[in-house]
């Protein structure tokens, strides 16, 4: 029993000092600390000045791309048509494990 109960203490305090140490592996990176040169009041003063200046607008959006609309989209019975004819043409082709609805 004692011994039991010994290798039990073992293997446990093994597990908890290896969780330890890979815990302490993941805190090697530094904390990269920017301090302000500017109080609150003096970047809302800036940005209030750029706004009057045009420079930056309230709802500015993103300079993302637009998506063109090209029209109505098909339904899914047109696509599953065109992916019925596209295979047909041999154009798709899909392995025997691959499903679609008919």
């Amino acid at each position: 029993m004692k011994t039991v109960t010994a290798a039990s203490i073992a293997i446990l305090s093994l597990g908890l000092a290896s969780a330890g140490i890979a815990q302490a592996d993941q805190g090697n990176y530094p904390d990269i600390v920017t301090p302000s040169t500017q109080t609150r009041a003096e970047v809302v003063h800036e940005l209030r000045v750029a706004q009057s200046q045009g420079l930056v607008t309230e709802d500015q959006q993103p300079d993302y791309p637009q998506l063109q609309n090209t029209g109505p989209s098909l339904s899914r019975a047109q696509v599953l048509a065109q992916l019925k004819q596209a295979e047909l043409d041999g154009q798709v082709v899909l392995d025997n494990t691959a499903l679609h609805p008919s």
